[in-house]
């Protein structure tokens, strides 16, 4: 009874619908979550208001992180979700175990595919392969709350002779729907044949969860795009854009426009393509930035969607200033701590990969020995130039290209809706399903 005075006097002060709509969800999330604890009817509200968490999704603090899937070391057999923040005390998640997915997690291997506002696209593919070996399972997850629930037709969709295809992309929006109307969807771009030799023919398959059905979009492109496997897809203000490393490909899933423009380093005609590597990833606002690494050093890119695409410089740093900023974080290297010569020798002895951007402000890197396993990840400071080693590792380098931009978000899953009969999960209304024109593809 005096959890329940206490509540009736806040209300007094304070309407309930602020405290619930407009206080709680501004709130770092770790701390909303341990609101759940102070009484059973504010629990309720934080777990079970579908309205608190569709705004929270988007009025929470604007603490994002990165989120990738890997083993604790080497001889782990079991994956886990790690969170890369700059405020671990904010950005979290309950657990970082992946038992709420529901499949036995020590018999096979696990891959981020995608993030979007707090829900993640999970493939878990077993261990084993044989004739009765069942299909890989892609999962929508939301982390934050132990939800996740299997994506319908995604093995059919997505898998080709038992090898996943490529990556996709992840839409989902809060606030854009009632809550009683939300959904995700997921798009791949699928390679097809060109009648042109110098072209490339993209459409975009998508999955819909208010729909259940599988559709080939009759939005395609051709374009003259070298390297046609992708290594990330990220998702901004309604724009999917593909990472093609040479280009890159964005499609307007609510307008059904597509397009491509040449990343930064083919604009500037970069002389290190070989030392040339680079990420993308969206800022707060839902900007697409580039973050490249080369020969000379660390430069960031914005992308700019007035008129016509294109990149506008943000941030430019070399190497000697970066090292001499934050000399104590190379200190894991003999070789840096003997800073002979390090600049000319630097992009020959060591692997570096841009993962990721936080906040509009902390830039992670992952750096590897290019002779050796042995990897660490750094974040950089673009305010203060100043590079620290955070004390973290990748067990499998692979990794390094599997790091996805993250906030948490107490967001509900969106009902995945069943079609009456097996077959129509595959809607040919809109140009034919992938499955009806699987010869077509290349």
């Amino acid at each position: 009874m005096a959890m329940k005075a206490s509540r009736l006097m806040v209300n007094e002060d304070i309407p309930e619908e602020v405290i619930c709509c407009n206080i709680f969800p501004r709130l770092p999330f770790k701390l909303v979550t341990s609101l759940k604890t102070m009484s059973k009817y504010y629990r309720t509200q934080l777990t079970a208001n579908t309205k608190f968490a569709s705004i929270q999704a988007t009025l929470c603090p604007s603490c994002p992180a990165l989120i990738h899937i890997g083993r604790p070391d080497e001889e782990s057999s079991r994956y886990c979700l790690d969170v890369i923040s700059s405020t671990p005390n904010i950005v979290g998640i309950p657990s970082s175990g992946l038992d709420f997915l529901g499949c036995p997690i020590d018999k096979g291997h696990f891959h981020l595919l995608a993030s979007s506002n707090g829900l993640l696209c999970i493939c878990y593919t077993p261990l084993h392969k044989g004739p009765l070996t069942p299909p890989p399972i892609f999962f929508i997850a939301n982390p934050a709350t132990q939800q996740a629930q299997p994506i319908l037709g995604a093995p059919q969709h997505l898998v080709n002779n038992g090898v996943r295809v490529g990556v996709v992309g992840l839409v989902f929006d809060p606030l854009d729907d009632p809550p009683a109307k939300q959904k995700f969807m997921i798009v791949q771009a699928q390679l097809f044949a060109s009648s042109n030799d110098t072209l490339t023919k993209f459409c975009f398959v998508t999955f819909s969860s208010d729909t259940g059905r599988w559709v080939m979009s009759d939005t395609f492109i051709n374009k003259n795009i070298k390297q046609v496997r992708s290594n990330k897809v990220v998702y901004a203000s309604g724009v999917l854009y593909w990472d093609c490393q040479e280009d890159l490909l964005w499609f307007d899933v609510t307008r059904g426009v597509t397009g491509s423009t040449k990343m930064p380093s083919k604009v500037q005609e970069s002389n290190f393509e070989e030392w040339e590597r680079h990420t993308i990833d969206v800022y707060n606002n839902g900007m697409l930035m580039c973050i490249t690494i080369d020969k000379n050093g660390l430069a960031m890119h914005q992308l700019v969607t007035i008129g016509d695409h294109y990149w506008e410089l943000k941030h430019q740093k070399g190497w000697k200033d970066i090292v001499g900023m934050g000399d104590e974080a190379f200190q894991f290297s003999h070789s840096m701590k003997l800073r002979n010569a390090w600049q000319a020798k630097f992009c020959e002895r060591w692997f570096v990969q841009p993962l990721g951007l936080e906040s509009g402000r902390w830039i992670y890197l992952g750096v590897e020995l290019k002779w050796k396993i042995a990897n660490k990840i750094l974040r950089c400071d673009i305010a203060t130039g100043k590079m620290d080693n955070i004390g973290k590792e990748f067990s499998n380098p692979w990794g390094m290209y599997c790091v996805f931009g993250y906030r948490n978000s107490m967001a509900a899953l969106p009902p995945i809706n069943v079609p009456i009969l097996q077959d129509e999960i595959c809607d040919g209304k809109s140009g034919g399903c992938i499955c009806q024109i699987e010869g077509n593809k290349e």
